[in-house]
């Protein structure tokens, strides 16, 4: 390519060329693939999150066995377990 079309493809001065349209330097170029494989590096993590949530059981039939035995003999509702809800509760509500 000759030094007048590099200057013109450059410049964005080429007769056919969309008037907006510049060349992308290399570190444009290298920005670039290092977003796009920031991005897919995500998109992975993403699937491998989602393979491990589709593995585990929907429900946990001891947990709620436990739990629903409790609630019966009325072991379930402690003023500890009361306390730790109402502390989570405010510290959802300062987050938002």
């Amino acid at each position: 390519m000759s030094e007048s079309t590099q200057t013109q493809i450059k410049t964005g001065n080429q007769s056919n060329s969309h008037p907006t349209m510049t060349a992308m330097t290399a570190a444009d170029c290298l920005a670039a693939r290092q977003r796009d494989s920031a991005v897919e590096d995500h998109s992975q993590e993403h699937t491998r999150h989602l393979a491990d949530l589709r593995a585990m059981p929907e429900v946990r039939a001891d947990r709620v066995a436990r739990i629903k035995q409790m609630i019966a003999d009325g072991s379930f509702d402690t003023d500890a377990r009361l306390s730790a809800a109402i502390d989570r509760m405010l510290a959802e509500l300062r987050h938002h």
